[in-house]
């Protein structure tokens, strides 16, 4: 008895001892548990606060910062017309030919710049611009209209690609082959109408989105190889010059890469900030895209994600804000800490590399503007004087206020007489002065790289 009185003792104080022992246990592993709650509440507590307070500071900077005011920010004066009820109207007549009659039209349209269409040639450009006439004339129509809005859904569906930007790309063609005509028509009066209606095109999507912004160089700069290749094989009065000037220097003035930017800074915040489904959905990449932003948004990296863009796209706006060339080095300042890694945010690296190859483009642009200003001031003085200027501080003041700056290094752009004629240029992109030289087709430098090259105007007569 005495026996089993002790054995049950035991067996009561075991069972004591793993009951304490589980509790204690159980006791850890909720400590644990709640430790963690609390630290994911107080991550997302305190992202969520960072981010509101950071799109507060957008706010009252005058951006943007929802799908209702960026919507509201693109809009038409009361009572103003719409000049994009033409356009579109335009675009769905334009009437594209086969690939290979696209390529025969391209090659008969493109003679050196001091030559004229041969007959084959332009009966080929006629009859592309006879199937197109409509378009043609709507084109025209529409670029006396001042204000412009597309049919571009912000709310419902910022990210669905503009269904008319293509024909707008293709459409444009039809201007620099109407200025192509007139001139072999002796007609400047015309070929300077389809110079107008080209800049007016180019400016109805100024300013929309990044994507847009490509079209937009695209039709500036055929406008102005149009300009160039008109003071090559026509002559005009100096009241036509004056007006080529005018419009030209209308097309430099604007802000439009920056708003596009700030578009874009609020597009992605309504991206960062959406469910994931909603995210899956517009980015793309299916299932996998799906898990891989499930621990993305549970651990709060959204959050980090998000200041992150936001600073970059403020960095990038400031810098856009900077004179020249102060800021083309603030924005490769910024292109450098997004490449050392020192700019985090899955995010931001995915999207850099198109904003910086976007900005590159414009600059370009913005260069083969300035020296289609200086190539026609330069025209104007022969026109005056009989002969070329022998630097371009000649045209001052009376044909250019100031001699324009270079966007690449800021220094006034360079001019140099020819056999016959003169080239004016820029230094492009590789920031190398190679004395006007032209951009070749096909050429390639040493191991495969591009050839060096300025952009330039040049009139060879």
């Amino acid at each position: 008895m005495e026996s089993q009185g002790t054995k049950s003792k035991q067996q009561d104080f075991n069972m004591r001892r793993r009951n304490k022992h589980t509790r204690r246990r159980f006791k850890t592993w909720h400590v644990i548990v709640a430790l963690a709650l609390f630290l994911f509440v107080l991550l997302h507590i305190s992202g969520n606060y960072k981010l509101k307070k950071r799109i507060q500071a957008l706010q009252s900077r005058g951006h943007p910062v929802s799908l209702e005011e960026l919507d509201r920010s693109y809009s038409l004066p009361q009572g103003a017309r719409n000049a994009a009820d033409i356009y579109l109207a335009a675009f769905a007549n334009y009437k594209e030919w086969d690939k290979n009659a696209m390529r025969d039209l391209r090659k008969a349209s493109s003679p050196a710049r001091t030559e004229s269409l041969d007959d084959s040639a332009r009966k080929l450009v006629e009859k592309f611009l006879s199937d197109n006439q409509k378009t043609l004339s709507l084109l025209y129509q529409a670029a006396s209209i001042e204000h412009c809005r597309y049919p571009i859904d912000f709310i419902r569906a910022p990210n669905k690609d503009a269904p008319w930007l293509d024909n707008m790309q293709k459409s444009s063609r039809l201007l620099p082959l109407d200025a192509l005509i007139q001139c072999e028509n002796r007609d400047p009066g015309k070929a300077i109408e389809s110079i107008r209606a080209g800049l007016a095109l180019a400016r109805s999507v100024d300013g929309l989105l990044l994507s847009h912004r490509l079209t937009h160089g695209a039709v500036r700069g055929r406008t102005y190889r149009t300009i160039e290749r008109m003071l090559n094989i026509i002559p005009l009065t100096d009241e036509q010059l004056q007006t080529l000037t005018g419009w030209v220097t209308a097309s430099d003035t604007s802000d439009g890469f920056k708003r596009a930017m700030v578009a874009e800074q609020c597009l992605g915040l309504q991206v960062l900030q959406a469910p994931i489904r909603d995210i899956v959905s517009q980015i793309g990449y299916g299932k996998g895209m799906f898990l891989m932003l499930i621990p993305w948004k549970v651990l709060g990296l959204c959050y980090r994600d998000a200041l992150a863009f936001i600073d970059l796209m403020q960095k990038s706006i400031d810098a856009l804000e900077l004179p020249e060339p102060e800021h083309l080095k603030a924005f490769d300042a910024v292109q450098e800490s997004v490449g050392s890694g020192r700019q985090k945010g899955i995010i931001t690296n995915l999207i850099w590399p198109i904003f910086a190859r976007m900005f590159n483009i414009d600059v370009r642009c913005q260069a083969h503007c300035r020296v289609t200003q200086a190539g026609i001031a330069i025209e104007r003085y022969r026109l005056a004087q009989g002969r070329l200027p022998q630097s371009l501080e000649e045209l001052i003041p009376g044909y250019m206020e100031a001699v324009p700056a270079d966007p690449f290094d800021g220094r006034p752009l360079k001019y140099r007489a020819l056999e016959t004629g003169f080239v004016v240029y820029s230094i492009g992109d590789d920031l190398s002065d190679d004395s006007g030289l032209e951009l070749g087709k096909g050429e390639r430098g040493p191991k495969g790289k591009p050839a060096p090259w300025d952009i330039t105007f040049i009139v060879e007569r």
